[in-house]
Parts: structure tokens; sequence; C-alpha cells
């Protein structure tokens, strides 16, 4: 929405003059979160807040002067070890986590065993009687008892206050004591029994092992070994022998396969393909043989030697003749020489063909017979294999069973985990007064409420005080605001009723504005009373105002007379003696006709009533009409929708914001060309900081006016005189 005038429209778009700017969204239909301001909410309930200091101050000084009083107290310490220290081995039944454990101990100190045992030591100059602990005796003392860990430390407190210090350490140090005793007791609760269950379980395995261990010495004398390797993935010694004998086998029966292969291939070198694969065994036996390889390296030399001189001597040459019956002796010797090393390798050959089937034979007898052996030993080293675990596992019992009987042995001479770190000394004093903790605390919770409060009234208040308040509903400043004339004076009141005709003024003269109706969100609201003013004020710019009364009421009482529901009585019964003029409106039958009637039809095209208005305002400078509350009236709406501006009187300290909202949003709706707000009735206790001051600044100006006229009347009159 928008209280502010269009400039750029320009008179004859409607027909009663220029309308203000059409309404805006923002703001308007959202409540803003209330302004929290603490001095002012104080100022305004400073009798709530000083109501709630005094209470609450009176009530807590009460209350602290019926308990606060001298405090004696006597504790005395446990320690509480974090591991059990009666044992040189660990033990799963005291891994306890500690801090279960301590809460655990604070709970049992406050057992009602222990309380009860602990009453009955206590001397007579202590509990005043004897004999067993009666139940309210027990009760009385389980709650007076504050027990509770030391910081983060291995202690616990066992304390005990009272007003009096006789008998405050006597009783903590007896509580104390009989705690402990009943802890340690509980600690080694069926040792005896346990001694002897773990000394019978002993026997038993003492026994199973010794039968265990002679059956299996007996088996491994039948089998014939030292020991017997229980171990994940040992072999027994006949199953390794029986592996060696065969491997061994099938390298043998690999060998002399290669070796019959070998002979098979020299033997059957009788064409081209085997010439030469004897010769080249032969070579390789040659080369092998360091004395063949030597002679042959000489007739290779001196054969070298003759083809060098052969080279460049004719066939017929002596020398190359010579040369030549050497050279055919030379390759006769290296024949000879390939033909000898031929027979040799078959030799050989023969020989490592009949030897590798010898070792075969003897490895495949001597396997056979390892493997019968491996056999009929199998179930005997199988049992004996299986003893082995067994022995183990009952040797580990046993001596787990011995290390624990050893513990419950030491346990039963140990300290036990629980023992009193410091006892319990008679107090010498009171403890230190916390009274001005206290105090400063029920100060600080006063102020807190006495602030608190007055806030929480305004949070809850849901009225309209101020501006700031009608900015926060509908997201613009009002128009104009009116003072409240029974609390300001009147020359101060009419100098606001100024400024808002005033600013009627200047939206007559600039935007051409015309007809204005007055309206409000809720009943008593003043909207007669700001008209009447406005309009006094506004025939002071030379201005010829028209005032017309719209009320349903006075339309429903002509109608039932049979008056003629007509627009133009809008412009009828005018008197010369007085512009307020109550005027009927058209009942709500004819404005639903005339809504009906502009649907389809240009957004300009005059109604009867908007005619009528324009006609008025063709005679008139401003015509102010004075229409009922807005929710209520279905007229004012359709008023709303032809005149040129809709006011909406707000009364301070009446008018809430959900009913603004509310008139609003329904002004948003009917789309009026403009919309504007007068806050009426401010006052002075729940104005704003800003227009307080100026309150003020206009009281001290009329102040001095006074004083200075007076002032002149009494130095006039002295002149006079």
């Amino acid at each position: 929405m928008s209280n502010s005038i269009s400039n750029n429209v320009h008179p004859g778009n409607s027909p009663s003059g220029p309308p203000f700017s059409r309404s805006q969204t923002g703001g308007a239909s959202e409540i803003m979160r209330p302004n929290i301001n603490v001095l002012e909410s104080l100022r305004r309930h400073w009798i709530t807040a000083a109501c709630v200091l005094l209470v609450i101050l009176g009530s807590g000084a009460f209350i602290l002067w019926k308990k606060v009083k001298p405090v004696y107290e006597s504790h005395s310490q446990v320690y509480i070890s974090p591991k059990f220290p009666k044992m040189l081995a660990s033990d799963s039944e005291v891994e306890l986590p500690y801090e279960s454990y301590v809460q655990d101990q604070i709970q049992t100190v406050t057992r009602h065993d222990i309380i009860a045992d602990a009453i009955a030591k206590l001397p007579y100059s202590v509990r005043h009687r004897s004999g067993p602990a009666l139940p309210y005796e027990i009760q009385v003392l389980q709650q007076t008892l504050d027990v509770k860990r030391v910081g983060s430390t291995y202690e616990m407190s066992i304390g005990l206050n009272g007003s009096s210090p006789n008998g405050l350490a006597e009783t903590v140090n007896t509580v104390t004591d009989t705690y402990v005793e009943k802890t340690k007791g509980e600690e080694f609760f069926g040792l005896d029994e346990r001694l002897n269950t773990l000394h019978q379980e002993k026997d038993r395995v003492q026994h199973e092992m010794d039968d265990r261990l002679a059956e299996q010495a007996q088996l491994m004398k039948e089998l014939g070994v030292a020991t017997i390797s229980s171990v994940e993935g040992a072999t027994n010694p006949y199953d390794s022998t029986s592996q060696g004998l065969r491997e061994q086998l099938a390298t043998s029966r690999m060998q002399r396969q290669a070796a019959e292969a070998q002979l098979a291939a020299v033997v059957k070198s009788g064409g081209s393909g085997g010439a030469a694969v004897t010769d080249v065994s032969a070579e390789e036996a040659i080369a092998a043989d360091s004395g063949l390889s030597g002679i042959r390296s000489t007739l290779n030399s001196r054969r070298a030697i003759l083809m060098q001189e052969m080279s460049g001597l004719r066939p017929d040459h002596p020398i190359y003749q010579k040369d030549k019956v050497e050279l055919d002796s030379i390759e006769a010797q290296l024949n000879e020489l390939k033909h000898k090393a031929g027979e040799n390798l078959h030799a050989k050959l023969r020989q490592d063909v009949e030897r590798t089937r010898m070792v075969e034979l003897q490895l495949a007898q001597e396997l056979g017979e390892k493997t019968h052996m491996a056999t009929s030993a199998a179930p005997k080293f199988q049992r004996a294999m299986e003893l082995g675990p067994e022995i183990d596992s009952l040797q580990k019992a046993y001596g787990a069973i011995n290390d624990r009987i050893r513990d419950l042995d030491l346990e039963s001479s140990s300290p036990g985990s629980i023992h009193v770190s410091s006892k319990a000394l008679a107090p010498l004093g009171p403890e230190q007064s916390k009274l001005r903790i206290y105090l400063l605390a029920l100060v600080l919770i006063s102020i807190m409420g006495a602030t608190v409060i007055p806030i929480c009234i305004d949070l809850l208040d849901r009225r309209i005080y101020t501006a700031g308040d009608v900015v926060r509903v509908i997201g613009f400043h009002p128009l104009g605001v009116t003072l409240d004339d029974y609390e300001f004076r009147r020359e101060i009141v009419d100098e606001y009723y100024l400024r808002l005709a005033a600013g009627i003024d200047n939206a007559v003269r600039n935007s051409g504005a015309r007809t204005f109706l007055f309206t409000s969100p809720t009943h008593g609201c003043g909207t007669s009373t700001v008209v009447k003013e406005l309009s006094s004020k506004l025939r002071s710019f030379d201005l010829r105002i028209r005032i017309i009364t719209a009320s349903a009421f006075e339309g429903i009482e002509n109608a039932s007379n049979g008056v003629s529901w007509r627009s133009e009585l809008l412009l009828q019964k005018q008197s010369a003696s007085s512009e307020l003029n109550p005027v009927a409106l058209a009942p709500v039958a004819t404005i639903h006709e005339q809504a009906t009637n502009r649907v389809g039809q240009d957004s300009h095209a005059p109604t009867p009533m908007a005619r009528a208005l324009h006609q008025a305002g063709e005679q008139y400078d401003v015509i102010l009409i004075d229409a009922s509350p807005l929710p209520i009236s279905a007229h004012t709406e359709y008023m709303a929708r032809v005149s040129d501006a809709t006011v909406l009187v707000v009364k301070a300290s009446t008018t809430t914001k959900q009913e603004l909202d509310r008139a609003a949003r329904l002004l948003e709706r009917l789309e009026v060309r403009g919309v504007a707000v007068v806050l009426n009735k401010i006052s002075m206790g729940r104005t704003d900081h800003a227009l307080k001051n100026e309150l003020q600044s206009y009281e001290r100006s009329f102040q001095y006016h006074r004083f200075a006229s007076a002032r002149g009347s009494e130095v006039r009159d002295e002149t006079g005189a």
C-alpha cells in the first residue's frame, strides 16, 4: 500500500478526479515482528516492574531467612583403586568399567544393611540410645549422607552436614569403616568353595593328562619315532620317505627315457638327417674329450697351413701335389677320429640306458615296501597326532587352574581395592556462608523478573500505540496523527489537526483528488471527530468543503419509508448553516447490481455513484465522507471503490494490529485508488520517544509564549498606570 499521491495521474481518468496511487502489496499483508524496547517498556509499566521486584525480593529474603543457617560438615575420603590390587595377573572378575564401578560404590555406601550396622555401632553419646537401628534413623541418615566422587580422582567422599558439630565425625567414621569392611567381605565371598572346586578340577586334569601321555609314549615306541609333530601342516616320517622315493623314481624314469631316446636317435641315423645327427653327436663327444679335442685342433691347424701354401700354386706344381697328399692324410685321420668318437658315444649311450633302467627298478621296489609300511602304521600315527593337541590343551588348563589358585590365595591376604584414605575430623567451625552469593543471585533474579514482565506485557499487547506500530503492520507511515484532547492542550491538538489538513490540501492541489472516504477498522475510532476537525482546518485554506455522513443504518431506515435509492441523493438536502448532511447510500442489492454491471465494461466507465461524487466534486473543492467501519459495512466498501482516497482512522491504545491488518487486506482486495492512515487519540504515556520530545517541545514553547504574553501584559499595565 501507499499513502502518497500519484503525480502522473491526470484529471479525467475517473469521474471524481485524479485518484491516489494504487495500493502496493509490500508490507500490508503481514504483521512484522514486534519491537523490543526495554527502557520504554519499563517506563510504561514501572509500577508493575516495581511490584514484581519487591515481591521477588521479599519472597527470596523470607526464604533465605528461614533456610540459611550455620552448617557444620565432616567428611572422610575412601580410595577406590582403578585396578584390583590383590592380583598378580589380570582377572576377568574385576575387569569392570571404572566409572560405573565408582557409581556402584557410591550407591553401596547408603545401602540399608550398611547404615543399620553403622548406627548400631554408634556410642550412646552420639546416638542417645542403644540397640538395633530404628527404621526412621536409617532413613534420616540415608537422606543426610552426602556421598560423591572427589572431582575426577580415584577418591570418594562420605560427608555429613548438621546444625551442630557434635557426633558428626563419629558418625561418618563409623559408616566409612562399616562400608569398607562389608565391601572387602563381599570381594572374598565364597573363597573356600572356589578353591576347593579348583583343586578338584586340577586333579581331574592331571589324571587325564597322565593317561594321554602314557598312550602317546606307547604309540611312538611301536612306530619307532622319538617325537611326533602335531602342528598344522606337519607330516609323518613315512609320508616324507614315500614322497622322497616317488620324486627320485620320477627323476630316474625321466633320465631313462632321455637316455633311450638319445640312443634311438643315434641308432636310426641312417639317412642324411641321421648322418647329420651322428656327426653332431660325434662332434659333441670329441669336444667333451680333451685328448681328442687336442688332436683335432692340431690336424685342423696343419690343414689350414697346407691350404694356404696351395692357394697360389698350380695343380701340377710339386709342392701343390705334396701338400694335397698330406691333406688327404689329414682328412682320413679326422674321419677316423670322428668314427671312433661315434662308436664311443654309442657305447656310452647303451651304458646309460642300462644304468637308468636298473636305478628305476630299484626305486620302484623300495617305494612299494615303504608304501606298505606307511599303510600299516597310519592308524597308530594318526592317533598319536590326535593325542598331541589334547595333551597341549590339558597342560594349558592345568596351568590356568594353577594360576587361578595362586591368585585366589593372594586375594585372601591382599588389602582390597577399597580402603580409607583419610578419616573424618570434628569440624572446627561452620562452613563459609553462601548468603552473599544467594543475595546477589536474588537481586539479579529480581531485576531480571522486573525487566522481563513489562517486556512480556508489551509483547502480548497487540494494540496499536505509535506510528511505528502502523508501519510494522501496513508498511508505510500514517498520513497524520492526532492527539487526545483530554490529555493535551487544545492549542497543541489543533497543531496536529492542522498538519493533517495540510496533507489533505497537498493531495487536493497536487493530485486533483476531491473525495476522501474516512472509515475505520472497528467502532469507536473517532472518525466523525476527525472529519469535523479536519473540515474546520481545511476551510482556513479557502477550500469549499462538503461533509457527507454515509451510514448504512440510515439507508435501511429510508428504504423502509419508501425513499428512492438514487445516487443523486448525495447532492440533496444541503444546508447553508451546516455541511453535515446525513445522506443514505444505495442498499446492498443495488451495490451488487452496480458491481455486476461493471463486469465486462471499460474500467473507466463511471457508475451512478461515481457520477454523483464527480458532480459534487465540481461544486466543492473537497468532499469528506464519514463512513461506517470498513469490515462491517458493504456500503463503505462500495464508497471506497468510487472515492479518490480512503483514509483509515486508527484509534491509538484501542485498535489492534489484527483489526488494522484485516482492513488493509480488504482494501487490497477492493483495489482502491489510494489509501492513507490517520492515527487518532495518541496519549503521552504510550507514544514513541521522538513524538514525546516533540510534544514536550510544544509544551515548553507554549509555556514560554504564555509567560511572555503575561509578562508583556504586566509591562503594558505598568506603563499605562
